[in-house]
């Protein structure tokens, strides 16, 4: 059984469930394909939630037994890939952590989760806002008051408070 090669020994766990087939598969790819993993994400538990996931879609039956089919390679593969959406995961919750750590270092969990969707919401909504009341909203955020950003953007002041009117009518609409 040693002398198989992966795809023999897949076929085996495969079709008669050989525990003694994936013990081999297991212990010939596990320590370098950890060691692998680790150098992505520098932590050992996290490294070891990846390679067991590996493992997992092994035994489902994910790997395609075919004519040009390398197991090792696939494990490889996937090894990178879960790595790789671990670090972009990760760093996405980073920002996210710093921005929630800025507003409110004192709130509690559930107040900082409801904030963040609240903001992301709001930032996609102020994206999809037409042209001029998206340049009205920008210059309030910039801290200008109603007289000023009709000076800046040179029309009447009745057009600016007729924008925000209209901007509230549209953010209630989206959270409601």
């Amino acid at each position: 059984m040693k002398n198989q090669t992966d795809e023999e020994l897949y076929l085996d766990l495969c079709q008669r469930d050989d525990h003694g087939a994936f013990k081999l598969l297991y212990d010939r790819h596990s320590g370098p394909l950890f060691r692998f993993v680790y150098r992505f994400t520098l932590n050992n538990q996290i490294a070891e939630e990846i390679l067991q996931d590996i493992f997992t879609q092994l035994l489902s039956g994910k790997f395609v037994v075919g004519v040009d089919a390398n197991l090792k390679s696939w494990l490889y593969t996937l090894a990178k890939n879960k790595s790789l959406n671990h670090l972009k995961r990760s760093s996405f919750e980073m920002s996210q952590e710093e921005v929630l750590r800025s507003v409110s270092s004192d709130q509690n969990l559930e107040t900082e989760v409801i904030e963040k969707n609240f903001i992301s919401r709001l930032d996609m909504a102020g994206a999809l806002l037409p042209a001029e009341i998206q340049a009205t909203w920008n210059l309030r955020k910039e801290g200008l008051d109603y007289q000023q950003i009709a000076d800046r953007l040179s029309i009447p002041l009745g057009t600016v408070k007729s924008r925000f009117h209209r901007l509230v009518e549209i953010l209630k609409k989206e959270f409601s």
